[in-house]
């Protein structure tokens, strides 16, 4: 009993941290990690008006996105700006993406479609293409470019006023989350886990921060400087990082200022009906994000047990193993403290998603299936021939 006590005392300082400390700065300053207030809408406040004139570029890397271009380009189209190229990069699909670029031109003109050379060795697909779009708008002359996936729909005005907060904030990138689909029961039960166990790696709020390390990005949608690419493309530095746009982020944040943020004018189309679809996205690149470290998967594994696991198993098991005494009532009151907290601290990201409370409950169980797709993303990669994305081993 006493070395169960020890645990749940460790278990409760755990969550105090993560409540009141984690993802702040000196002396506790800035946002908490879980509060979801970096909203790009509620924090960008303009009154300016004046025409956009910048020239933008839009580099969209797409493979075998037959489901989702159309409404993407359509979403650029309806930002009106004037002085704006869109290059789509297909990566050698296999279905009609090309045939529905190619239609799309007809209605918008400075639209480029790209065939994407076939896959170098030492390369990831998307980077590989995301490489081949900045190598060709790197010929003309662009203020801005934009990185966005091909299942990504912008709300009106997005564009303009994100070129707005970089230059009012001096920034040479701003990233927005997407707002991933939230429907069937699966994507309820782990797409808002998957944004906030983002935003407890990530804090935004560090990111944001000038002095702070931490550095990411959304790939989703991302604006930055042209000119981060004049003298190198970037992309060459992390050829071979399924993660790009976090390692894109790092190379950003090296040369000035970066922030990303929450939104609810960046959706994602595209939709994960079944466990396995959500299970390949977290498994491509989830033993990447651990630096193919065994021993930080096993840190990883222990850390989401006694954080998400271990109070809600003594709740439940305390009752039935143990006699009613002071031990029995302490190790009670202790356990729910922290699943009490746990509870407080991810409803933030579940109003975001406008998704009922008691999902809160689920958070154990999501933490659990995140465990068991970590390790099969390290098992893939060191016993089998790696984790598949899209037709592709990596």
């Amino acid at each position: 009993m006493d070395y169960l006590l020890i645990i749940s005392y460790f278990t409760l300082l755990l969550w105090l941290y993560l409540l009141l400390a984690h993802g702040k700065y000196l002396f506790f300053r800035g946002r908490n990690f879980w509060c979801n207030e970096i909203i790009f809408k509620n924090i960008f406040m303009t009154k300016n008006k004046k025409e956009i004139l910048c020239k933008v570029c839009v580099i969209i890397p797409a493979r075998n996105e037959q489901n989702n271009i159309s409404k993407t380009l359509n979403s650029i189209k309806d930002q009106k700006l004037k002085n704006i190229d869109i290059i789509v990069v297909d990566d050698n699909s296999e279905d009609k993406t090309s045939y529905l670029v190619k239609k799309f031109k007809k209605t918008f003109k400075n639209t480029f479609l790209l065939n994407g050379k076939k896959l170098p060795t030492g390369w990831v697909g998307k980077t590989w293409a995301l490489k081949q779009g900045v190598d060709f708008a790197n010929k003309k002359k662009f203020d801005y470019y934009m990185f966005i996936d091909s299942d990504i729909i912008l709300k009106n005005n997005l564009l303009k006023n994100t070129i707005y907060f970089i230059e009012k904030n001096n920034l040479l990138m701003v990233s927005l989350m997407a707002k991933l689909n939230c429907c069937s029961f699966w994507e309820k039960l782990l797409i808002p886990p998957f944004i906030y166990f983002f935003q407890k790696i990530y804090p935004f709020n560090l990111v944001n921060t000038k002095d702070s390390k931490v550095s990411a990005a959304a790939g989703g949608f991302i604006l930055c400087k042209a000119s981060i690419f004049k003298k190198e493309n970037l992309y060459n530095r992390i050829k071979n990082k399924l993660i790009d746009d976090c390692n894109i982020a790092k190379l950003f944040k090296e040369k000035g200022n970066i922030w990303l943020g929450l939104t609810n004018e960046v959706v994602s189309g595209r939709k994960y009906n079944n466990l396995q679809s959500i299970w390949k996205m977290v498994s491509r690149t989830a033993f990447e994000q651990l630096n193919y470290s065994l021993a930080l998967l096993f840190l990883s594994l222990l850390g989401l047990f006694l954080i998400y696991m271990f109070p809600i198993s003594l709740i439940l098991l305390v009752p039935i193993l143990f006699n009613v005494d002071s031990i029995f009532i302490h190790l009670l009151m202790i356990n729910t403290c922290s699943f009490l907290i746990m509870t407080t601290v991810f409803s933030p990201t579940l109003k975001f998603y406008k998704m009922k409370k008691l999902f809160a409950l689920t958070l154990p169980f999501s933490a659990l299936l995140y465990g068991i797709m970590t390790t099969s993303s390290a098992i893939n990669y060191l016993l089998s021939e790696g984790n598949v994305w899209k037709g592709r081993r990596y």
